[in-house]
């Protein structure tokens, strides 16, 4: 697939991406200026402000180009996005239902499969050290309960 177009629709999905996150985290809100939702917002409108840009990017490199893009999908990648969207709905269900770790854990194995690392040792390192790793340092360091 050509660069202008991947630009394009990878900035797409990340705005809309942004957009829903950015309502979401609002949820988090207690009326203080820089309360819990403030560095979830921020981060949103930064990944927001990126996606217009790559989107700008690509539609202007696109413009300066006189042919018609021809598409084409490799259906191993299109299979791949798939179903690490569907990974992502379901890790979403199951946090709050599980709990972080158990979940990122389940999560991080599966996307790392889907993707293609096959080194059952880093796979699994990466896995199980990430979650608590970033549990710990979420509940201790910065006093943030994760679920």
């Amino acid at each position: 697939m050509r660069k202008e177009i991947l630009d394009i629709s990878t900035g797409g999905i990340l705005l809309l991406l942004s957009a829903i996150g950015f309502l979401m985290a609002g949820q988090f809100g207690n009326g203080q200026a820089y309360g819990p939702d403030f560095f979830p917002k921020l981060i949103l409108t930064l990944l927001a402000i990126s996606a217009a840009l790559l989107i700008v990017g690509g539609a202007l490199r696109l413009k300066k180009e006189k042919s018609v893009p021809h598409i084409q999908f490799d259906r191993s990648a299109v299979g791949k996005i798939v179903l690490f969207i569907a990974l992502l709905i379901t890790y979403i269900l199951l946090f709050f239902w599980v709990g972080f770790i158990i979940s990122t854990i389940l999560f991080l194995l599966a996307a790392q499969w889907i993707f293609g690392l096959r080194k059952v040792v880093l796979l699994a390192g990466v896995a199980v050290i990430l979650p608590i790793l970033l549990y710990f340092i979420f509940t201790l360091a910065f006093k943030i309960p994760l679920p």
